[in-house]
């Protein structure tokens, strides 16, 4: 049938002219009784239940309705009116078949974020401390071109995943992944997605909390401050209260944004701090503080007459399995895309390369720099490797610091909300905001006071809970959505996904379950086998 029209099921009036049908967006309309004045809802969240063969209910409003998804049955008439409802709701905010749109409704208080916001969000949210132990797992036996070679593959898959994730929003209407599996799936699985997300994004909190205790203790004892102010738990409860309970009280990204920006302003501070000690010689032989450090942590190349480039050993794969993870942001890819100004798939994905072009970058950058000025005695956090002489040094730990403590608001906002879609509680509802933020941060806080390592359970589950955020849901969900998207399904948008893509999810997919048990591998070997990787063993305490 012609664009807008609905099946001719017996002999049911055909749809009216576009700007006059029942969803229409702009100049208003009545009902098909021609007596009720009809409101704009194109934009708002819509959604039912399907059943294999892409059919179900009509959408419903999700705003104040407490569950999203609520089946029902749909006779053949109103059949035809939601079907030329989503035709002409999909005309009228001018989303066309490259999912470029240029009107939607924000939550109540949502500014929303500028391309430029959503960029620096997602670089932050990517990017953290971990990006300095990188030039160590370089330095364990890979070469540096297959390290960045290693860094590319998993930058552009991972690119693609947090991607998919947007677009399957986009096309089904949806604001999280719990939601967008109800309707391409079920309910079941939708609350399997939500509960991993919400164990990942714990995991990631507590040891933001376990790191900025800790790092932020041993910076007031490096300016010589002693007592109880400075123990790791009396900093950590101050931070919280003072920096971080304010930061995570905020419900639009745009606030966020700013802190972010600041975050990865040190992050760049403390690459080119590095790339400056590298270019005047400092730590080489004969400079200014290669006598100063231990023997164990100056510039050496083992056997070899300069930095390796293109080696491969069984080491290779610590690294590959660190780089898995390298990239992951996704449990906040609904909500960066949701609250993006004037959002589309297409400006999505223009974000999304700016930001993964930068991600990778500073990884590109931070590995080859780290690793050619120590070469093969890099520590796993680089920065250790500097004097604490050097007043650049130090100025570049405080600055990791500040860009830890500017990540965290962004990992406790995935952990909120998946929290609050597992429990069932509305997140738009502004009166269960502020006490479940207050609850989830008391937890937080009173964890990574007590604890000083996650040990095995967050790196087991780390690797588990990676591959299954990164690659295995987005490749999923995206996999049903082209399905239903084929089948004519009037729960989603149609032009979203092209044909071949099928075929590429199910690779996706495919290599998140590899990845999923390669990771595992990986770390029980580094547990209790590392001799088998090349490790030497961790001395026990």
């Amino acid at each position: 049938p012609a664009r807008g029209a609905g099946r001719p099921i017996d002999g049911a009036r055909p749809p009216a002219p576009r700007g006059t049908g029942p969803l229409t967006g702009r100049r208003g309309g009545r009902c098909r009784c021609g007596r009720l004045p009809l409101v704009r809802v194109n934009s708002l969240p819509m959604a039912g239940v399907v059943d294999s063969n892409g059919n179900g209910n009509a959408p419903v409003d999700t705003r104040d309705s407490g569950p999203p998804y609520q089946a029902g049955a749909a006779t053949a008439d109103n059949q035809i009116d939601n079907d030329s409802n989503v035709d002409e709701a999909t005309d009228d905010s001018e989303i066309s078949s490259s999912g470029e749109t240029t009107d939607e409704i924000l939550e109540d208080g949502i500014a929303g974020t500028s391309p430029a916001q959503t960029i620096f969000n997602i670089v932050k949210n990517i990017v953290g401390e971990g990006m300095l132990s990188l030039p160590a797992g370089v330095a364990a036996g890979t070469g540096l071109m297959v390290a960045i070679m290693i860094t590319a593959v998993f930058g552009v898959l991972l690119g693609y995943t947090f991607s998919a994730m947007g677009r399957v929003c986009h096309a089904t209407h949806t604001k999280n992944h719990k939601e967008a599996c109800q309707v391409v799936s079920g309910s079941n699985l939708a609350q399997f997605m939500a509960v991993v997300l919400m164990l990942k994004t714990s995991f990631t909190c507590v040891s933001y909390a376990m790191v900025i205790g800790e790092s932020y203790s041993a910076v007031l004892r490096g300016f010589g401050l002693t007592g109880f102010f400075t123990y790791h738990y009396t900093v950590l409860i101050i931070i919280m209260l003072v920096i971080l309970l304010p930061l995570c009280l905020q419900r639009d990204l745009s606030v966020l944004s700013y802190t972010s920006i600041v975050g990865v302003a040190c992050e760049i501070f403390v690459v080119t701090f590095m790339q400056f000690r590298l270019a005047d010689g400092s730590y080489a032989p004969e400079g200014k503080y290669y006598e100063i450090i231990p023997e164990p942590k100056r510039v050496s190349w083992g056997d070899a007459d300069g930095p390796d480039l293109f080696g491969f050993s069984v080491t290779t794969f610590v690294l590959l399995s660190s780089l898995a993870t390298a990239f992951i942001a996704h449990y906040n890819a609904p909500k960066f895309y949701v609250q993006m100004r004037r959002r589309s798939p297409r400006r999505f994905n223009r974000a999304i390369i700016v930001a993964f072009g930068i991600a990778f970058a500073i990884y590109v950058w931070v590995m080859t720099v780290g690793y050619l000025t120590f070469g093969k005695h890099c520590d796993g956090l680089i920065l250790n490797n500097y004097s604490e002489r050097d007043p650049w040094a130090s100025a570049a730990r405080v600055a990791i610091g500040i860009a830890v403590l500017f990540g965290f608001p962004l990992s406790f906002t995935a952990l909120r909300d998946s929290f609050m879609s597992v429990a069932g509680i509305p997140a738009e509802k502004k009166r269960f905001f502020f006490p479940v933020t207050i609850t989830l941060l008391v937890i937080i806080t009173v964890l990574g006071c007590l604890l000083h390592d996650l040990g095995l359970v967050n790196s087991l589950g780390g690797a588990i809970f990676g591959a299954l955020i990164t690659l295995i849901f987005p490749g999923y969900l995206l996999y049903r959505a082209s399905r239903l998207q084929a089948k004519g399904s009037k729960y989603i948008l149609g032009g979203i996904f092209p044909k071949a893509e099928q075929s590429v999810t199910i690779g996706v997919i495919c290599a998140g379950a590899v990845l999923l048990c390669f990771g595992s591998s990986i770390v029980l070997l580094k547990k209790f086998s590392p001799d088998v990787l090349g490790l030497k063993p961790k001395p026990h305490h």
